[in-house]
């Protein structure tokens, strides 16, 4: 089964909008889908596959994220809390139908980004 799940190993500041979030250490990746020197998951095989992300935001800071496979954004994540100055965790999931070979990262959708580390993570899997 495709199952992988990544978190963020230190905190993030203003990653520029169309960035892509990598994320380690990797606590799980059955199939090695997940690649965590660029953050690109690799569809191991075709089928619906789900991704799961939480984010922390920065304290008084925000950040917009998406999940993006091939390059088309698929759906967004809006994590902002710059009113209270507080950090704040915001989180999303998407199904998308893949390809073997086709390629989904999280990406920032609006930036600077900015994020806390072990509270922000990525999991996915296949139906």
């Amino acid at each position: 089964m495709v199952t992988f799940d990544v978190r963020l190993k230190i905190d993030v500041r203003n990653i520029a909008k169309n960035g892509r979030r990598v994320f380690e250490p990797v606590d799980l990746d059955e199939e090695k889908g997940y690649d965590p020197s660029t953050g690109i998951f690799t569809s191991p095989a075709e089928g619906m596959h789900v991704f799961d992300w939480t984010t922390l935001t920065q304290q008084g800071k925000y950040a917009i994220t998406s999940i993006v496979v091939n390059g088309i954004i698929k759906s967004w994540n809006y994590c902002s809390d710059l009113a209270s100055k507080t950090c704040n965790a915001c989180n999303e999931m998407t199904a998308v139908k893949l390809k073997q070979g086709n390629k989904a990262w999280i990406g920032v959708s609006k930036g600077p980004a900015d994020m806390r580390a072990q509270y922000t993570s990525l999991s996915g899997y296949r139906l």
